[in-house]
């Protein structure tokens, strides 16, 4: 989240490129502007970068071609960043926003060499992001998660070789158009040899994406042996053609690590060896990647204390800081602590066991302090050498400021958060005047640390305090983000006791943070999360001015476009809840929804959006559901389709969503066979999709459409419908993971609901046999209550198949049961029973009268009279009038309307009239 080092750095950056700045101001001229904008960017000022191209795209004085290349300059600037970045979720941002300049900058223009480069960056932006799926992977301890992210890493990788290689034909095409003899001197060979390294560049990295794709298989796996094979051959061709290039010694480097990865680790050796041996100055940065890879190779072999030696030569060749922080550089100081910790045995004698933790320590704390795949593996080590302990208050008064803060951060990479507060509360106190440029980045992780040590109002406290005190710092926006997101995880506490003051509280310092830094993600972030707030209290047309009011070129934008859908659909929704006098604004609101997501999803359609995008694919359920819950089904499986087709994993909440939305269409449509066809398709497509939820989610729309076709008068639909529900709420039954006590005692109700007992009773048994079992059920709050239920359905289910004796033991067994006697659910069960009885001329309706009677007299006496009292009324009547006492009949009811002429709710007061009519 932080950016350690931002204010030295942008201090220093006009000493290297001062001269170019000062031909760069004010009426920009392009012959220095764009010199300048790439030397930032080479340099790695990407904030500055990024103000200059602002201020680029505001000069009314400045054409083209620059001002046409402003949007590649700031996705290259971009993904540079995000390469750099230790922070993932900034990095995602950084990619999100990446690959919308560079789409909007390729999209329906011409092909030229700038637009052919353009293609390359995409590749690297997708390439990108399968690196941090698969770091944020790593990191998570979530197994469903862990599996997830390496599947999107591995998506992404494959993406990122197919745009590679399309790049790469693209520029082999335009490389041809100028082969052939040209004259020394000739403008056209400049461009002819970019167009080649960029053609080589492509090819190269297509074999790299490939590569880092079979990373993602197990090491044994097949998969993984025919994406290295299918690599090497890329690099092979790279080689053969251009030897002596850096592409072709970029790719004898992969060669050889490839080699390695199938076990040749003499091969591999060989190649590393003979790149090592080029004297060549300019293969500095390849040489430093191979000696890593030499050093590892080495590591294989079990030849530690070789790969120990050429660890430290290779932290004495490249000590830039740069180069250490790099990737190759962490993995070094990974591979040095690891060939250590092979040579220490319990025959080694204490002064070597004592000096090599030392230096592996040092080590791996270098190691934890980056996000790469071997972090886990390096915190756990370090943890074996250096066990977590509390700091003594006497260490603390002890340490210097630089002292405190640099142990701070070996505590955050080794997250030993406790002991990063320690640290970082000691070193505010502890910084004076000489160390004010450095303070509030230690303010700054001291609330982070809070924050991941759970200490969410401290951790508020601490980063709000930032935000509003050092609001010109550059720390102070992503503060704000921290104290908010604090705010939000204390809201969400279960234990929370103050809902409604988190919420105010987050409400203020959104305000806050939109007004202070308009311009910021930050502020995007809080518009966004004002709008959910404000809708989820109904207040739909202040939501909907927040998400109305994300700028045009923020990365949120598309987010809050659909979002602005959303808020519109949810008043339309709550005016049609109002009655018929709202419907015209009702319906006017949906329209606009429906407008609004239609133009959110062709955006995103033009930004380059991937098929299986969460965000695409939300919009996409979203707009469906609204077409079909205006009465345009059809408008919305035509929408759908083509997407839903165009999965290839269908995984994960975002495709439950779009088969949400695709099958409510369905139903709404009246296919019910294609509906059940794709609920068979979802099973079908392999493990990570919680089809009980799914089901669940299914069987209530399916309900949901049945009452609203019972209400409108359609027999033939609702007959068609209870199929289709039948079938939705067996598969759910019968579904092998997910299913809750709730979920299965709801299928089994629904089934009675279109008198299906047989597969009722079936469910049930098994969800009282489970409950029963789990000795902790019935301890849980409603525990009793919630097997009641389920056991007077079961007599109802019985009772459905006219299996009445065996109905009649299970209400008789509830109603001797001292836990269960008491409630009024089996007595009603009984007297459903003994109607039924009746009915089937196995028992007698003067039983089932008395029966009714008999618990209305007792619902009688409790105060205010529950509904059942005047159900069991209702019943008693009709049993009377089926023994041919209509006079009685009426008695009764007209002595319970005489006494109570609301007759508890204006639905039951219509039976009662209604069957009085009937009596007379």
């Amino acid at each position: 989240m932080s950016r350690p080092g931002i204010l030295i750095v942008a201090a220093s950056v006009w000493i290297g490129v001062g001269l170019v700045a000062d031909t760069a101001h004010g009426g920009e001229d392009p012959r220095t502007a764009e010199t300048f904008l790439t030397a930032l960017r080479e340099k790695g000022m990407y904030d500055l970068a990024s103000e200059y191209i602002e201020r680029l795209r505001s000069d009314p004085g400045l054409g083209q071609p620059l001002k046409g290349l402003l949007d590649y300059h700031e996705g290259r600037a971009l993904i540079d960043e995000a390469s750099h970045s230790v922070d993932l979720a900034r990095r995602r941002e950084l990619l999100d926003r990446a690959a919308g300049r560079l789409s909007m900058f390729v999209k329906d223009r011409p092909e030229d060499q700038a637009t052919l480069e353009a293609l390359i960056e995409i590749a690297r932006s997708l390439f990108e992001r399968g690196h941090l799926a698969r770091l944020v992977g790593e990191d998570s301890t979530d197994a469903d998660r862990k599996k997830s992210k390496l599947d999107e890493a591995r998506d992404m990788f494959g993406q990122a070789a197919d745009a590679y290689g399309h790049a790469a034909e693209r520029l082999a095409e335009a490389h041809k158009k100028l082969a052939g003899f040209m004259e020394r001197g000739d403008p056209r060979i400049a461009e002819r040899d970019r167009r080649r390294d960029n053609m080589l560049d492509a090819r190269l990295k297509q074999g790299l994406a490939m590569y880092e794709k079979a990373q993602t298989f197990p090491a044994e796996s097949k998969e993984r042996a025919d994406l290295l094979n299918y690599a090497l051959a890329r690099f092979d061709e790279v080689n053969k053609d251009y030897r002596q290039s850096m592409a072709g010694f970029m790719a004898q480097t992969f060669q050889g690590k490839c080699y390695e990865e199938q076990g040749k680790i003499g091969e591999a050796i060989g190649l590393y060896k003979t790149i090592l041996d080029q004297p060549d100055p300019r293969l500095r940065d390849i040489k430093r990647t191979v000696h890593y890879f030499y050093i590892v190779a080495l590591t294989k072999r079990q030849q530690f204390p070789l790969a120990a030696d050429e660890a430290v030569k290779w932290l004495q060749t490249y000590d830039r800081r740069e180069e250490r922080r790099s990737m190759d550089g962490v993995g070094v100081y990974y591979e040095l602590a690891r060939s250590l910790d092979a040579q220490i045995n319990k025959d080694t004698p204490k002064a070597d066991r004592e000096a090599a933790t030392k230096k592996i320590v040092e080590a791996l704390s270098q190691v934890v302090r980056m996000p790469t795949p071997f972090k886990n593996d390096a915190v756990a080590m370090l943890k074996k050498y250096k066990p977590g302990s509390a700091i003594e208050p006497k260490e603390l008064a002890r340490l210097s400021f630089d002292e405190a803060v640099l142990q701070a951060d070996e505590a955050m990479g080794s997250r030993e958060w406790a002991r990063a507060v320690a640290l970082l509360r000691t070193a505010v106190a502890k910084a004076g005047p000489r160390q004010a440029d450095k303070i509030d980045l230690s303010r700054f992780h001291l609330a982070y640390a809070l924050y991941m040590d759970k200490k969410f109002p401290e951790a508020e406290v601490a980063a709000g305090w930032l935000a509003r005190n050092k609001s010109r710092s550059e720390l102070a926006p992503p503060a704000s983000a921290l104290a908010s997101q604090a705010i939000l995880d204390q809201y969400n506490n279960p234990r929370e006791l103050d809902r409604p003051g988190d919420l105010d509280r987050y409400i203020d310092l959104a305000k806050y943070t939109v007004a202070t830094w308009p311009t910021r993600e930050e502020a995007d972030e809080a518009r966004m999360l004002l709008g959910q707030i404000h809708q989820g209290r109904g207040e739909f047309d202040q939501a909907a001015a927040d998400f109305a009011s994300v700028p045009e070129r923020s990365p949120r934008r598309l987010e809050a476009q659909t979002r602005l859908g959303g808020a519109h659909w949810a008043k339309s929704r709550s005016l049609a809840r109002a009655g018929d006098d709202k419907k015209p604004e009702s319906d006017a609101e949906a329209a606009e929804a429906v407008t609004i997501l239609k133009k959110a999803l062709d955006d995103r359609k033009a930004a380059g959006a991937p098929v299986d995008d969460a965000g695409y694919l939300g919009n996409a359920a979203d707009l469906g559901s609204a077409l079909t819950e205006s009465d345009k089904p059809d408008e919305a499986i035509k929408t759908l389709r083509p997407i839903v087709d165009a999965q290839k994993t269908k995984t994960g909440p975002a495709f439950g969503r779009l088969m949400e939305s695709y099958l409510l269409a369905q139903v709404g449509a009246g296919q019910v066979e294609a509906a059940i066809a794709s609920m068979r398709a979802v099973e079908a497509s392999g493990d990570g999709v919680n089809r009980t939820q799914l089901y669940y989610r299914f069987g209530r729309l399916l309900e949901t459409e049945l009452e609203r076709l019972a209400k409108a008068n359609q027999p033939l639909k609702v007959t068609q419908l209870k199929d289709a529900y039948r079938k939705a709420l067996t598969s759910l039954a019968e579904s092998k993971s997910g299913q809750t006590f709730e979920t299965l005692r709801w299928a089994a109700e629904g089934l009675l609901s279109i008198d299906a007992g047989a597969d009722a009773e079936t469910i049930l048994r098994r969800v009282i046999a489970d409950a029963q079992a789990d000795p902790n059920f019935l301890k849980e709050k409603g525990g009793p209550e919630r097997l009641l239920r389920a056991k007077v359905k079961l007599a109802t289910a019985l009772r459905v198949q006219k299996k009445f004796d065996q109905a009649a033991s299970q209400i008789d067994e509830l109603m001797a049961d001292e836990t269960f006697k008491r409630y009024a659910d089996p007595q009603f069960e009984k007297g459903e029973l003994l109607d039924a009885q009746a009915e089937a001329g196995q028992g007698s309706w003067a039983a089932a009268a008395a029966h009714w009677q008999d618990l209305a007299q007792r619902l009688g006496r409790v105060r205010p009279k529950p509904e059942s009292y005047f159900e069991a009324w209702y019943r008693a009547a009709i049993a009377l009038s089926k023994q041919k006492q209509n006079p009685k009949a009426r008695q009764t009811l007209t002595a319970v309307m005489r006494l109570n002429p609301t007759v508890g709710t204006p639905e039951m007061k219509e039976k009662y009239e209604s069957l009085l009519a009937k009596l007379k």
